[in-house]
C-alpha cells in the first residue's frame, strides 16, 4: 500500500509538472483543467498530501515490526533466564517452551529488513545456548529426577514417585519434562531451512597476493591449508586440481 500510495503520488506530480510547463502553449479551445498554474498546483498538492501519507505508513510498519523484534528478543531472554540453571523441573520447562513459542509467532510479525538482520542476530545467539540445554544432557536428566540412578528405568520409575503437596499425599506425581516443551527448546536449537549465510565467500586470488606483504602469517596458513588436509591428528596432501 505504501508502494502504491507513493508512485500515486509521484504521478500526480509528474502530471502537475506537465500542465505547469504546457499551460501557456494550450489552445483558447483546450479545458480549463490544463490552464495555468492552479490546477497544477492542486496536483502538486494532491501528490505532497499522498507523499506524507506514505510516509507515515511507512513509519507505522517501522514502528510495528519493531515492536515485535523487542517482544520476541524479550520472549526468547525470558525462556534463557528460565533454563541458564541446568533446572529439570517439569513447570519451568513449560514456561520456558510457552515462551519460546511465543517468540516464534512474535517473529513472524517483524518484517523491515534491518529488523529481521538483527532478529537473526540474537537467534544466532540463543540457537547455541538451547543446544547446549539439549545436548549435554544425560536421558535421565529429562525424567525430571535429581541425583544418579543404576538405570534409565529406575530414573523413570522415580519420575512419578507420590509426595506431599498442600498437606495431601499423592499416589503418583509427574516431573518427567514436557515433550512439547522439550520439542519447543529443540526447534530454538535449529538452523532455519532456508538459512542464507552472511558468510558467502573467502579470499579471492587478488585479495590474496595482497596478503603475502601485509599479512604474511595468514598468507602462509591459506597456502598450507590449500596444500594439506587434516583428519584424524594427521595431515594427508590435497590433490591437486
Amino acid at each position: 500500500m505504501q508502494q502504491v500510495i507513493t508512485w500515486l503520488g509521484w504521478f500526480l506530480l509528474a502530471c502537475g509538472a506537465i500542465v505547469l510547463l504546457l499551460s501557456p502553449w494550450m489552445p483558447p479551445s483546450a479545458p480549463e483543467l490544463f490552464k495555468g498554474a492552479v490546477p497544477a498546483g492542486v496536483l502538486i498538492a494532491l501528490a505532497g498530501h499522498l507523499f506524507s501519507q506514505a510516509r507515515a505508513a511507512k513509519e507505522s510498519v517501522e514502528k510495528r515490526s519493531h515492536f515485535y523484534l523487542d517482544s520476541c528478543v524479550k520472549a526468547y531472554d525470558d525462556a534463557r533466564s528460565l533454563l541458564q540453571d541446568g533446572n529439570n523441573d517439569r513447570a519451568t520447562w513449560i514456561a520456558a517452551g510457552r515462551a519460546l513459542m511465543h517468540a516464534k509467532h512474535l517473529a513472524a510479525s517483524v518484517t523491515v529488513d534491518a529488523h529481521l538482520r538483527v532478529l537473526e542476530l540474537e537467534r544466532l545467539k540463543y540457537r547455541g545456548f538451547f543446544n547446549e540445554v539439549l545436548e549435554s544432557k544425560p536421558a535421565a536428566f529429562f525424567y525430571g529426577v535429581a541425583g544418579t540412578y543404576a538405570s534409565l528405568d529406575d530414573a523413570g520409575a522415580a519420575s512419578s514417585v507420590g509426595e506431599e503437596r498442600g498437606g495431601r499425599t499423592l499416589v503418583s506425581a509427574a516431573r518427567q519434562l514436557s515433550d512439547k516443551a522439550l520439542y519447543a527448546v529443540w526447534e530454538a536449537a535449529q538452523w532455519p531451512q532456508h538459512y542464507k549465510d552472511p558468510l558467502d565467500r573467502g579470499f579471492s586470488s587478488e585479495e590474496r597476493a595482497g596478503l603475502h606483504l601485509l599479512f604474511p602469517g595468514l598468507h602462509e596458513f591459506l597456502e598450507h591449508k590449500e596444500r594439506w588436509n587434516s583428519a584424524g591428528g594427521k595431515l594427508f596432501p590435497r590433490k591437486q586440481q
